[in-house]
């Protein structure tokens, strides 16, 4: 049983990673502007299949043929939505500086529900 969830979860990963591919541009000038208008140095992009009511969509699945739809937000919009708990702020803040030069991707799925780095 537990063989099936690794595989769609590895089909589900691989996929976003393909369409974060395809729209890097897009993403990252989400991102840009989060940073550049002063809303948060930590941006975060939502990776969704279904529609959410927790972030703002800027791409749609449908108009781009991808996989997911994505949304942008922030890290403090996850802590206020308890999303990401406060006293685990400053850890995911420092693991983002880290990983700066990577998108940090909220994946919401039905089998998948997890913060991941990817590449920009």
């Amino acid at each position: 049983m537990s063989i099936g969830i690794e595989n769609t979860e590895k089909e589900i990963l691989y996929n976003l990673e393909a369409d974060v591919k395809s729209l890097k541009k897009e993403l990252a000038e989400t991102v840009k502007a989060i940073i550049d208008g002063g809303y948060s140095k930590c941006p975060i992009i939502l990776a969704h299949a279904d529609d959410i009511a927790i972030a703002q969509k800027v791409i749609d699945k449908a108009q781009y043929s991808t996989h997911f739809s994505f949304s942008a937000s922030t890290l403090e919009e996850m802590v206020t939505r308890k999303i990401i708990l406060e006293e685990k702020k400053d850890e995911f803040e420092k693991q983002m500086r880290i990983k700066s030069e990577s998108f940090c991707i909220l994946l919401v799925h039905p089998d998948s529900m997890k913060f991941v780095f990817i590449n920009k």
